[in-house]
């Protein structure tokens, strides 16, 4: 059993280094969206729609950081978003360079998706921040059958502010296989690629355990 605890809090911890996501506090939560990246190469930010026509972009807050922010022109045709370049600066270019959010310096195109918003180009997938305030789960796909794990939530200081359950049929069946996971076969997903494959509530990180042919 301690093997198979193990695992799962391996698993966990890649995952949320993936993610690296903070639930922190907003003013306007209906319009604030989180963005989850399928890889490591985008700095992880955030959405807040403030008029029709204008949406910021910041980096997550953090505590003892300067919290990056920068507002830019949009325009929404049907269920596509348009972001503008032409009010970007030669110092916020520079600035989004330096936070890492190079994909912003071009007229990216989004599509609004029921309740997500999906940059196809970059990879991310954008949340509401409403949808995962209280929990966000971890999910497992092993046999064919999904098991939700729930995680710890932090805070801007990094502080975790819940205790998450364990989910006792999950471990049963990990520790059912434990004796012959050199016959599984393993894989991450998360952001636009869990999106697209498991839904909505699965962006922040599913495991798939295969049984080998």
């Amino acid at each position: 059993m301690g093997v198979i605890i193990q695992t799962v809090r391996k698993a966990t911890l890649l995952i949320l280094t993936l993610v690296t996501f903070c639930f922190c506090q907003a003013q306007k939560r209906n319009s604030l969206y989180y963005g989850v990246s399928s890889d490591s190469l985008h700095s992880g930010h955030q959405l807040i729609f403030k008029t029709d026509s204008t949406l910021e972009i910041s980096t997550f807050p953090r505590h003892m950081s300067q919290q990056f922010k920068l507002t830019l022109n949009y325009i929404k045709k049907d269920n596509t978003i348009k972001l503008l370049r032409n009010s970007l600066s030669q110092k916020d270019s520079q600035s989004l360079v330096n936070h890492g959010l190079t994909e912003f310096l071009s007229e990216a195109a989004f599509t609004v998706d029921k309740r997500a918003i999906v940059d196809t180009a970059s990879k991310m997938v954008y949340v509401l921040y409403k949808d995962f305030s209280k929990r966000v789960y971890l999910t497992y796909v092993i046999d064919g059958k999904t098991y939700k794990q729930e995680t710890g939530l932090s805070d801007a200081y990094g502080i975790i502010k819940n205790k998450p359950k364990e989910n006792k049929a999950l471990i049963e069946k990990l520790a059912s296989i434990n004796n012959n996971l050199d016959n599984y076969t393993g894989s991450v997903y998360k952001g636009l690629d869990t999106y697209t494959k498991f839904g909505y509530d699965s962006v922040f990180g599913v495991i798939v355990l295969r049984r080998k042919d």
